[in-house]
């Protein structure tokens, strides 16, 4: 925990920061953080989505009294990691149930929204995981990244990151339930062939080298 600053608001008024984080699976299934956004309300009733316009995490750290840049990178850096560990954990359950179970062979998580509470707990700052969702954060972050342009800061990686997750699954449709002949995939160190052609969906047929 990052202890509170000294004057800090945090401790004194009943006020709660949200903070918004989308995450999306990169390439080789890897949980990539692609924006934050957050907004301010009371502590007993948390801000909900759509009801105030986001803002970025460094200023609203600033406005919070986290006035060392050290202190608002370490929790930036918590923040991350806790947001791509919950998409983390999500793929593993997901790893674990078959096509079926998950809603069809083309059903995955590619794009989750996780919600926290900065809340001051014991004289330290606190993250605090309030859920996931699939289309709420999704809607604050582009907001957000809009404003941001609407007002001159430079494009973030939002759009991209966005486009490669889309791209990859518009990918793994293409050649979903086609037949491929696989020359020289026989051995036991081409096993991982075999583990990536069921999980794009594909027929495939081995011949020897």
């Amino acid at each position: 925990p990052v202890p509170c600053p000294p004057g800090s608001p945090a401790p004194r008024l009943p006020m709660a920061l949200r903070i918004c984080t989308l995450v999306c699976r990169s390439w080789g299934d890897r949980p990539q953080l692609c924006q934050v956004a957050c907004a301010v309300g009371r502590a007993e009733s948390p801000v909900r989505h759509g009801a105030a316009l986001p803002q970025g995490l460094d200023s609203s750290l600033q406005q919070w009294g986290v006035v060392a840049p050290s202190q608002r990178q370490a929790l930036a850096r918590r923040l991350r990691e806790a947001t791509e560990a919950a998409m983390a954990a999500l793929l593993a359950a997901e790893a674990e149930l078959s096509p079926q179970q998950r809603g069809g062979s083309r059903a995955s998580t590619d794009i989750l929204g996780v919600d926290f509470l900065l809340a001051c707990v014991d004289e330290a700052l606190e993250l605090v995981a309030l859920g996931t969702n699939s289309q709420r954060c999704l809607e604050t972050c582009v907001l957000a990244e809009a404003m941001g342009r609407a007002v001159g800061e430079p494009r973030g990686d939002l759009p991209r990151l966005l486009a490669e997750a889309m791209l990859h699954r518009a990918q793994c449709h293409l050649v979903e339930g086609k037949d491929i002949l696989l020359i020289g995939a026989g051995g036991v160190s081409k096993s991982f062939v075999w583990e990536a052609a069921r999980d794009y969906g594909l027929r495939g047929r081995g011949a020897g080298a």
